[in-house]
């Protein structure tokens, strides 16, 4: 009998000490509070406590707070947050209330709601900032200006609120998918794609240098245009674009009020004589689709990945259209949208190539199915896509005596996918 007890007793004993020895390891695993943090406005703040209840006074700060699900602590929000699809639901059912636009917040709307935390940016209004820490109310500011500074700002948000590991689980996601988009493009070494990016054409407002939409816009490796002789968002006039030509021109709108086809045509009136034009490479990124480059958040990855499909289409075997509305680009497949006689001129084109070998009799047949146009222009010998072509055919392609002519029926039109 006392053997018994004995036993239990030492079991109790070394339950007990097992809990003591957990019990430090349980507390470091979670993340402590207070925590200091430097925001982008220069402030130090101190947060006592994990916040239960958020303000967002933009959208990207919105689709920051719920991509690391904080969701549920979200009590505000501007009326221009509209990502992800859950935040109107949660509106509607009055779980979170609008405090304004972006520039204009309700500060009596926001005290009232006693949040415990406000993600604010630098364009909210000093007065606006004010009032609310003379109410008592914790204030972050955040404004950044390239891809690091949006990894910032979300390791920042993290530390604020309790989300540190989703932090840092969520920055190295995003890390992973640019870093593939870099890798993709990075053999195009010569001839980077040439890019302007406006949001408005009266004025015409376009991205210069230190604005993430430049970083986003490097990152899928083109070059925008702007970059070395503009810092940060400006009006331009019609005549500087124009000398700046670009090859690309990514036109973004998140509330468009106009045709898709009524912007195309001004920026055809306004910016006729450049290559982007010429050649039929504008592309009009349109509400949920203009977000992920217009908002420094999560969602700029998105806008990484579409400009790349932009700027580099047989890279992703495929053609991207000119009209974008969604955050998942569907490209337009060799064969999508033709009649069946241009189906069947691609198909003894495509036959012709890889049996026979003529390579004008192919560009013929497409020519004159309206498949191809005489207008589009040829890449440059230099470019690497060009020299896998010649790999590839041989001299199948010198059988047509130009350069335009043999490399546009190949590459411009994507009848065959090129891996390099």
């Amino acid at each position: 009998m006392k053997t018994q007890k004995l036993l239990a007793l030492l079991f109790l004993l070394t339950l007990c000490l097992s809990v003591i020895q957990l019990a430090p390891v349980t507390s470091v695993m979670a993340q402590s509070f207070p925590v200091t943090i430097t925001d982008d406005a220069g402030r130090t703040i101190t947060i006592q406590s994990e916040p239960q209840s958020i303000v967002s006074l933009s959208p990207s700060l919105t689709e920051t707070l719920f991509a690391l699900g904080l969701g549920n602590k979200v009590v505000g929000v501007t009326q221009y947050c509209d990502y992800p699809p859950e935040v109107k639901t949660l509106v509607e059912q009055g779980k979170i209330t609008i405090i304004g636009g972006y520039t204009t917040p309700n500060v009596e709307i926001i005290i009232g709601l006693n949040p415990d935390l406000v993600l604010g940016h630098k364009l909210m209004g000093e007065d606006n900032l004010k009032a609310l820490e003379d109410a008592g109310i914790t204030v972050l500011v955040f404004e950044p200006e390239d891809i690091d500074g949006i990894y910032s700002q979300i390791e920042r948000i993290g530390k604020a609120t309790g989300k540190e590991e989703d932090a840092a689980n969520l920055i190295n996601a995003m890390k992973a998918r640019i870093n593939a988009v870099k890798q993709k493009v990075s053999v195009v070494r010569s001839e980077k794609v040439r890019v302007v990016q406006m949001c408005w054409l009266e004025p015409i407002w376009v991205s210069g240098g230190k604005t993430f939409i430049n970083a986003a816009i490097e990152a899928a490796g083109g070059i925008n245009v702007f970059s070395d002789t503009i810092t940060g968002w400006a009006t331009v006039s019609p005549e500087t674009v124009i000398e700046a030509d670009p090859d690309v021109i990514i036109y973004t709108s998140m509330g468009l009020t106009v045709s898709p086809d009524e912007v195309k045509e001004k920026i055809r009136e306004l910016f006729g004589p450049t290559k982007a034009v010429q050649n039929d490479r504008v592309y009009l990124l349109i509400g949920d689709a203009a977000s992920m480059l217009e908002r420094s958040g999560p969602g700029i990855v998105d806008g990484i990945e579409t400009l790349a499909k932009i700027f580099y289409p047989s890279l992703y075997g495929g053609k991207t259209p000119t009209v974008i509305t969604e955050r998942v680009v569907s490209l337009i497949r060799p064969g999508a949208g033709y009649t069946q006689e241009q189906i069947k001129a691609i198909q003894d084109a495509r036959r012709i190539l890889t049996q026979e070998g003529d390579v004008k009799e192919a560009y013929t047949k497409l020519v004159e199915a309206g498949v191809i146009s005489i207008q589009i222009k040829s890449i440059a010998e230099s470019n690497p896509i060009y020299q896998k072509l010649i790999e590839l055919y041989g001299e199948n392609l010198e059988r047509y005596p130009t350069l335009e002519g043999r490399i546009q029926l190949l590459y411009a039109m994507g009848l065959f996918e090129i891996k390099i």
